[in-house]
């Protein structure tokens, strides 16, 4: 697994809450809800939502 989808996993299964996320990145609670629920699949988001979330993730996270 590279590193940038191990960082979007571990924000995405972090305590963050969607909502928190969702104002820094712009991306729509549903697909940050879809992607906690495993109903939407990390491989199958866009380049531009994928950079916003490891951007977040490489601020917020440990």
């Amino acid at each position: 697994m590279s590193d940038y989808k191990r960082k979007i996993m571990q924000l995405i299964e972090s305590d963050i809450t969607g909502y928190k996320i969702h104002k820094a990145t712009g991306i729509s609670q549903t697909v940050l809800s879809e992607l906690r629920t495993k109903k939407r699949d990390l491989d199958n988001l866009t380049l531009k939502t994928t950079e916003k979330l490891f951007e977040y993730a490489k601020t917020h996270l440990n």
